[in-house]
């Protein structure tokens, strides 16, 4: 029977840890190319376990209406960051600079709609459309940002596969001749007919007496 071999934890743990930071790298990657996005999903996934305890009622109603406004107010801020690095790009395209000024005068009409529809009853009509805009701004701004994330990505990933490819060179010097590569084929000498054979110029002399 073969030996069991010693269990080594590094063979697992080096591998789940270079995982985890790499999960951890693409969230903060994505976190940076669409801030509101990621303040959007985290403030969503709290708001279940927070309300969950909450049993007083018109409460879990009134905050469903709040959230709409200071949510906004959120995606405001964030896509002013994201703005500002973008203008500060000096690679930025023209596209993206607009596409991010789009979103600012979105998120701001977002956000007068919420407080329209929270705090001014006559104005809810108008703050319900103005909502209604700015959530049609979001998807088309998720997907835009979502789809030039993902191809960015991509390349970075290429690449780093590129680098981790083992040289197809042989290891050893550059020249011919040296370790890891061919020897160069010995070249044949060309014949001149029109000059005497080495042996016929000078013909070796025989020593008949030498045993």
């Amino acid at each position: 029977m073969g030996s069991i071999k010693p269990f080594n934890s590094g063979q697992v743990i080096k591998p789940l840890a270079r995982t985890s930071m790499f999960l951890l790298n693409e969230a903060r990657e994505a976190g940076e190319n669409d801030p509101a996005l990621a303040v959007r999903f985290t403030a969503g996934g709290l708001v279940s376990p927070i309300m969950s305890g909450v049993n007083t009622p018109g409460v879990a109603e009134f905050t469903d209406h709040t959230l709409v406004p200071i949510v906004r107010g959120m995606l405001l801020g964030a896509n002013i960051y994201r703005m500002q690095r973008t203008f500060k790009n000096p690679d930025a395209p023209a596209w993206e600079k607009g596409a991010d000024v789009i979103r600012v005068i979105s998120d701001t009409a977002g956000l007068i709609g919420g407080l329209a529809t929270l705090f001014t009853p006559q104005y809810a009509a108008l703050g319900a459309k103005l909502i209604g805009t700015a959530y049609s701004v979001d998807i088309c701004s998720h997907a835009l940002r979502t789809g030039s994330h993902v191809n960015n990505r991509f390349k970075v990933w290429k690449n780093m596969l590129d680098e981790e490819k083992p040289d197809e060179k042989p290891p050893g010097g550059d020249g011919p001749g040296q370790a890891g590569n061919p020897p160069v084929p010995p070249t044949t000498p060309k014949l001149d007919l029109k000059t005497p054979l080495p042996q016929f110029e000078a013909p070796k002399q025989l020593n008949l007496f030498k045993n």
